[in-house]
């Protein structure tokens, strides 16, 4: 099965053969005669002859049900292949995996000598109004499903109407993976220099994606929600620290209440590593601690 099926919730027994069969049961006892009222008595077939009628439609209504969850499953499933396609035609296949590890193994202290990759697929192709059209899909794909995932009433309440599985339906994985594909467009327009002819509005973007997102991932009180955004953070994080100390300057001006917020969590291991990073510099930096001569 599909991880996007799975990440929304999946239904489970078929509630339409089980009303089908407690409505056969109920014909045989109407022309039995043995269909008892709530004050007990048996009542004659003739007087409960409307009741059967009336549940033969309640089958079609769990059917138009069902079609419509298929409708929503297949559209969470095509939003998933859509990010990923936008990740696999700016860059190549394997550069987002690559990225991935690179900073998985710098979070866990081992070498971080970044492999130098080859030109970046179709990015250097797009011009800057094509990749900020891309890029506000993403944002927009990003902030509907942490919507969906904040809105516990509502995905209670689909979870109860047919959306069964092991959990509440949610859409985590169309949450990060968007985030993560505009992050890297982000930063990769940011670092270099006159890639577009608008680099104030590229800079304003990304201080404003990462304040949210720092900030999102601060008010999670779910371990497995916050687990989910662990790449995320590392990439943020990671390419935070590769910027100059210029625009790293900027950027921790904006950052250092959330750095110093989630010094208070429980966070793994990785993410204690590479926010302690961070923090030694901004001490570094801005002449916090006193460095050796």
């Amino acid at each position: 099965m599909s991880p996007a099926i799975e990440e929304v919730g999946q239904i489970d027994g078929n509630p339409i053969d089980e009303l089908e069969s407690a409505e056969s049961e109920n014909q045989r006892d109407c022309s039995d005669g043995k269909i008892n009222s709530i004050d007990g008595k048996k009542q004659s077939s003739s007087n409960v002859v409307s009741e059967p009628s009336f549940k033969k439609q309640r089958p079609r209504i769990m059917s138009v049900d069902q079609a419509l969850f298929s409708a929503l499953l297949i559209q969470c499933v095509v939003q998933l292949e859509l990010i990923q396609t936008i990740d696999n035609v700016l860059f190549f296949p394997t550069t987002s995996r690559k990225d991935d590890e690179y900073n998985l193994a710098c979070a866990r202290g081992g070498e971080c000598r970044k492999v130098a990759l080859p030109e970046q697929a179709m990015y250097d192709s797009l011009n800057a109004q094509q990749l900020f059209s891309l890029l506000q899909c993403l944002i927009d794909s990003h902030r509907f499903a942490k919507q969906f995932n904040s809105n516990n009433e509502q995905r209670t309440l689909l979870w109860k109407a047919g959306f069964r599985g092991k959990s509440k339906p949610n859409l985590l994985k169309q949450e990060t993976t968007s985030l993560a594909c505009a992050l890297r467009i982000l930063f990769h327009m940011y670092g270099k220099e006159g890639c577009c002819d608008g680099p104030d509005k590229v800079e304003t973007t990304l201080l404003q994606i990462c304040d949210e997102s720092l900030s999102y991932f601060h008010s999670l009180k779910s371990e497995g929600h916050r687990d989910a955004w662990t790449s995320v953070i590392l990439l943020l994080f990671t390419q935070l620290q590769n910027l100059s100390d210029d625009k790293f300057a900027k950027h921790v001006g904006v950052y250092y209440p959330h750095c110093c917020d989630l010094v208070a969590l429980d966070l793994k291991p990785e993410l204690r590593n590479v926010l302690r990073r961070v923090l030694v510099r901004i001490g570094v930096q801005f002449l916090v601690v006193a460095t050796s001569s």
